[in-house]
């Protein structure tokens, strides 16, 4: 089956995250250091921006690097420091002119030319709607909740809705995920956008990420659309 197909014969996800899981295994299997697994694992990234929006999805969002990611080796930290330095520099091209493009978490800790470089993407691309990436650097759930808290006291909140809060989520111009998709078989979200996830449909294939294609993702689709979603209710 084609992608183009899919949009004619199934339900397609608004909004689809990826958790980007196995990459140090693939390389491990392959006696390759574990940051040639995350260098494979942005290659197979780059293409299921492309197959996502053949399909017909709005809204792709990437677990990238959480707040814990930081306790692991030095160099592994570094290989990834790379690729985000890569992926800041591939969003300038032409490919992604027409997107909008954010990246969700606490920038700070991040060297000055990541945190300016994603900076200035986000304001390039803000008023672009064809089609939205988002990528999770120095992203904790929970910490993201917490942030938001503390704004609205700031602000002299005393009581706070659910939309009060929502409003003030590294996620607050986006939609909530409809599917959520870990690869490598581990059956967690891992921290990952425990707010926003609360209805999302959840789906653990086995495949580590850097083998993860687009058969791959067709069969996902499949499963997405096979779902009765009813929200609570009947």
């Amino acid at each position: 089956m084609e992608l183009c197909e899919l949009k004619n014969n199934y339900k397609i996800p608004n909004h689809i995250c990826f958790i980007v899981d196995g990459n140090g295994r693939w390389a491990k299997l392959r006696n390759l250091p574990r940051k040639e697994g995350h260098k494979k694992g942005y290659e197979v990234l780059t293409k299921m921006y492309d197959y996502v929006r053949e399909i017909g999805i709005k809204h792709v969002s990437i677990y990238a690097f959480s707040t814990e990611n930081w306790k692991r080796p030095d160099d592994e930290v570094q290989g990834l420091m790379k690729m985000f330095r890569t992926a800041i520099k591939d969003f300038g091209k032409k490919r992604y002119q027409d997107c909008k493009i954010e990246f969700w978490g606490d920038l700070s800790r991040f060297d000055k030319d990541i945190r300016e470089g994603a900076t200035k993407i986000m304001e390039d691309t803000k008023d672009n709607d064809n089609f939205h990436i988002n990528v999770c650097m120095n992203y904790g759930g929970r910490e993201d909740i917490v942030q938001a808290v503390n704004a609205l006291i700031k602000e002299g909140k005393k009581e706070v809705t659910a939309e009060d809060i929502s409003s003030h989520l590294y996620t607050k111009s986006s939609i909530d995920p409809d599917f959520i998709v870990r690869t490598s078989g581990a059956m967690r979200l891992s921290n990952f956008l425990p707010w926003q996830s609360t209805y999302a449909e959840l789906y653990f294939p086995k495949v580590l990420w850097p083998d993860f294609s687009k058969e791959d993702l067709i069969e996902a689709i499949k499963e997405y659309s096979s779902r009765d979603r009813r929200f609570g209710g009947v």
